[in-house]
């Protein structure tokens, strides 16, 4: 009786914690597509939660009908963790960030693919052992709230509207990348919007906010092909800053040239009625530096100056 009592209060606590979590979800998260599918994820674990918890009150039923209800809900159980278990593993591959730093890119790629198996490999062989499906529930609520846990930080870290990393997380890497001995490879590029303005006062906020979109989706893919990925964050307003690690200044020149080419060929895609450009202005760390503000300063100095060569080309043109 005491193990039957704790079997359903068990469930009943996993289907509380998980309509709890579907509930503050729903309400924060429910226009991002990351939280979409983990939604997907938590409502099939609700399902099976409660197709658990049905398919045991079944169970000792001396009645045909009931004994073959019992025999269905299980046959529905095992359909729906195979589910999860293939919702895992898509989710895995679509949000989670997961890098392993080798030279060699093929082991690297069939190494970070792996890992994405994991958990619901790791499930679903819990899943056959365990018999009473207690540990196999416990460890798919701990995956669970792990996933939940992982939205709520890109929640707090992430600018709502560039999907970029926002001010208070580019701090938080700088202070961790300045503590460092190898401060002396990180290299700034701090990037303001040409006639972001004008845009806004001449087509709306809505097409600026496009704009900005835009713009951070070039950073994006300008950055995805640089060894060590770049961070890329949404420094306020049109700013945007790249953070990278080298010891070439070409690889910082060229990125810079990168980003530009990469504008240019969105403007082609877009045919806006205005061109997306940046100004650029990137300095190098200097080794003995370990001051955020310092850093950030001699950035603004390049950028502006950049911004007056802009400026002046435009006037001259």
């Amino acid at each position: 009786m005491e193990e039957n009592f704790c079997y359903v209060v068990f469930r009943l606590f996993g289907i509380g914690l998980s309509a709890m979590i579907l509930a503050n979800i729903k309400r924060n998260h429910s226009n991002k597509r990351k939280a979409r599918n983990y939604l997907k994820i938590l409502v099939l674990c609700l399902f099976l939660l409660g197709t658990d918890l049905i398919g045991h009150l079944f169970e000792d039923a001396d009645n045909t009908f009931i004994r073959l209800l019992d025999k269905a809900f299980s046959g529905l159980y095992i359909a729906v963790f195979l589910v999860i278990a293939v919702q895992m593993v898509v989710y895995a591959y679509s949000f989670l960030d997961i890098e392993i730093h080798m030279r060699n890119r093929t082991l690297k790629k069939i190494l970070e693919d792996g890992i994405c198996l994991i958990p619901s490999t790791a499930l679903t062989i819990i899943a056959y052992i365990d018999k009473t499906q207690t540990l196999a529930i416990a460890t798919l609520l701990l995956y669970m709230v792990a996933l939940y846990n992982d939205n709520q930080n890109e929640l707090i870290s992430l600018d709502p509207l560039t999907r970029l990393n926002n001010r208070n997380e580019l701090t938080g890497y700088l202070w961790y990348k300045l503590s460092t001995p190898m401060r002396g490879r990180i290299c700034i590029l701090m990037m303001d919007m040409n006639r972001f303005k004008s845009i806004n006062d001449t087509y709306g906020h809505v097409e600026g906010d496009q704009a900005l979109i835009a713009v951070a989706s070039c950073l994006k893919k300008a950055c995805g092909g640089v060894p060590g990925r770049p961070f890329i964050a949404r420094y306020g307003g049109d700013e945007f800053i790249v953070v990278m690690e080298t010891e070439s200044d070409l690889d910082a020149e060229h990125l810079c040239d990168y980003i530009h080419m990469t504008l240019a060929v969105e403007n082609h895609r877009l045919k806006k009625p205005y061109n997306l450009s940046i100004s650029i202005g990137w300095v190098r760390n200097e080794q003995n530096n370990r001051s955020i503000k310092k850093l950030l300063r001699r950035a603004d100095i390049e950028l502006y100056e950049k911004k007056r060569q802009f400026k002046e080309r435009e006037r001259t043109a």
